[in-house]
């Protein structure tokens, strides 16, 4: 078994990571799951958006499975990290929009797969942390580099190098989360929210990913060009002729009319 679970919700595909007697820790077969439920989504048009959550109350992913890491030799070790981080690298690059859904705790691997996705909701309960310094290790699968994007340097180096929990709200604060729900409210607001991003023109929703990403990743010049593309491949597509005129019709239906 994989431990992973696949749902549909109208246009919103719910992957549920499902080891929760592991509070979800990341196997290498899940992380090769998760690599092929990515595929499979990319060629899906129906599925339009993503929410990624784990099973159960206590955690959505508690990083990766320790077992696997019990004297693990050096170069299989990279080999894993590698692995683990091109499974992330492509779930952040899918061209649809992909929303964690963060229950209970995001520990190492966890934190690091919630980073990967667009957008974190976490529960009130949730925590985040990246504690592999007190496993006199590293983090191995993007969060010595997504984390200080996200919640600058000075933050990330307490997280990484501390390895303390930050809470819920902190996390809000930070930058880290983009939105703290109520636990029992948490799947259902990320599925609507993600409902809604899935209205959005694909083409739109693919060019703004890439040209955020290629920015933060080579600089603001290079993504300036991304973005004028995204911007040029947006104009050669029904879906956009459609919009301005829809817009362009509602304004001059809406445009008070002058009495001689």
């Amino acid at each position: 078994m994989s431990g992973l679970v696949t749902k549909r919700h109208g246009a919103v595909a719910l992957l549920m990571l499902n080891r929760p007697e592991r509070l979800n820790a990341l196997s290498r077969e899940l992380l090769a799951a998760l690599e092929e439920q990515r595929v499979a989504l990319e060629g899906d048009p129906e599925v339009r958006a993503v929410v990624v959550t784990g099973a159960g109350t206590r955690a959505f992913c508690a990083g990766a499975d320790v077992n696997e890491l019990d004297g693990i030799s050096p170069g299989d070790a990279f080999e894993l990290m590698r692995f683990g981080q091109q499974v992330f690298d492509r779930l952040a690059a899918l061209a649809k929009p992909v929303v964690a859904a963060v229950n209970g705790v995001a520990l190492g691997g966890g934190c690091e797969l919630a980073m990967a996705c667009d957008l974190r909701f976490a529960a009130s309960s949730a925590r985040f942390a990246q504690p592999e310094i007190g496993l006199a290790n590293v983090p191995g699968w993007g969060g010595t580099q997504r984390l200080p994007r996200l919640v600058g340097a000075g933050r990330a180096a307490e997280m990484i190098l501390a390895g303390g929990m930050v809470d819920a709200p902190t996390a809000l604060s930070w930058g880290l989360a983009n939105r703290v729900v109520d636990d029992e409210r948490l799947l259902e607001e990320t599925l609507v929210f993600a409902g809604e991003l899935a209205e959005h023109a694909p083409t739109a929703v693919d060019g703004a990913k890439r040209a955020m990403a290629f920015g933060l990743e080579h600089g603001q010049t290079a993504g300036l060009l991304v973005e004028a593309d995204a911007v040029a491949r947006c104009c050669g597509t029904a879906e956009q002729r459609a919009a301005v005129r829809a817009f362009l019709a509602s304004r001059a239906a809406q445009a008070p009319t002058v009495s001689r």
